[in-house]
């Protein structure tokens, strides 16, 4: 099949839902698919009041050479177009809207251009009413969904049901280096960022207070923008970490801390399960597509600061109980094959011509 992902435009740091997006790209080249993720740029450096002519080779430019944090299949082909319309859009077989900046435009795309499919990835309300989201799944698209509490909304309000495929993580990249016994029972590592739903202020007042409580705690931080200057000293801070470095953080972290608001899946947590970290999360919705509570994580209501303090507390004082909710959250997590999402994926376009 020949496919067509649409992304509203590229992007020079690591976007959790574009890392999906790329993950199928490379693994659908790999199956013989052709595959071009089209970037809609006509929004890209608006701003800046250049010249069109000069915006636009901006614009071009910024799409061929990312994204630098991510490897990219070089088989998949990076699309500059200015709009998602019909003659920017190559003809195809499959076209995928990726969100709610590009679904209208996908949707009014001809037929040449391909089936027309939505994935959706999160309740993406910041910016819109939920009225105009639920409007979304109910454009006579092919909605796919990456989790369950997802499902459950799109099918409400769609005429027809939702596939659900989970994403995968990749387990040729995320594993235990440092096994889970031999860790600092006193480290913790968890994401920054500026976005209001990642809920980083609640847990960084959670650090903060278990500093207080434990002096010589570990704590390793890892962000998008350069070290914010609220930081102390004693936090550790990696910027634009790779893979690689990620790895290193996971595999050098006895706790993973996620105090998200609200989140499609939540990657990260997933990911330090994978390389042996107890997690300590929130209850945002996403985070139940991989982790129960008391069984292989520790979660508490979202926005709750004291909750967040006991749940480190109690792997602190029980080296135990954290070996127990690491280890079973590394077996867990190794059900999350992307070999099983994209053969799914796979299946799901193809059923499309039945």
């Amino acid at each position: 099949m020949k496919i067509n992902f649409c992304l509203p435009g590229p992007s020079k740091i690591p976007i959790g839902g574009y890392k999906i997006v790329f993950e199928y790209a490379n693994r659908l080249v790999e199956k013989g698919h052709e595959v071009g993720i089209v970037f809609d740029c006509k929004q890209l450096y608006t701003g800046y009041h250049f010249p069109e002519f000069l915006r636009r080779i901006l614009s071009y430019y910024a799409v061929k050479t990312n994204p630098r944090w991510f490897l990219l299949n070089k088989k998949v082909k990076k699309i500059y177009a200015n709009g998602i319309l019909d003659h920017e859009v190559p003809d195809a077989d499959i076209v995928i809207a990726t969100a709610i900046l590009t679904v209208h435009d996908v949707h009014q795309l001809s037929s040449k251009k391909g089936k027309k499919v939505y994935f959706i990835q999160g309740f993406e309300n910041w910016g819109y009413t939920d009225e105009e989201v639920y409007e979304t799944y109910g454009l006579n698209m092919k909605n796919i969904v990456i989790a369950k509490w997802l499902k459950e909304i799109v099918d409400k309000h769609s005429h027809s049901e939702s596939v659900y495929i989970p994403n995968g993580i990749d387990l040729t990249i995320y594993g235990i280096d440092i096994p889970i016994t031999e860790r600092n029972p006193y480290s913790i590592s968890m994401m920054y960022r500026k976005e209001v739903y990642k809920g980083t202020k609640y847990g960084l007042e959670a650090i903060n207070r278990i500093k207080e409580l434990y002096p010589n705690v570990e704590v390793r931080l890892f962000g998008v923008p350069d070290r914010p200057e609220e930081l102390p000293d004693w936090i550790e801070y990696t910027t634009m970490a790779t893979q690689s470095q990620l790895r290193t953080i996971y595999n050098h972290s006895a706790i993973y801390l996620t105090p998200s608001v609200i989140e499609g899946f939540g990657l990260t947590g997933a990911e330090s399960m994978a390389c042996g970290c107890a997690l300590v999360s929130t209850a945002y919705q996403g985070v139940f597509e991989y982790a129960e509570n008391n069984k292989n994580a520790l979660i508490s209501p979202v926005k709750d600061v004291d909750a967040l303090v006991n749940n480190i507390e109690r792997l602190f004082n029980d080296n135990e109980l954290r070996i127990k909710m690491a280890t079973k959250g590394n077996t867990d997590i190794k059900k999350l094959s992307w070999e099983n999402s994209v053969n799914l994926f796979e299946k799901t376009l193809e059923g499309l011509f039945n």
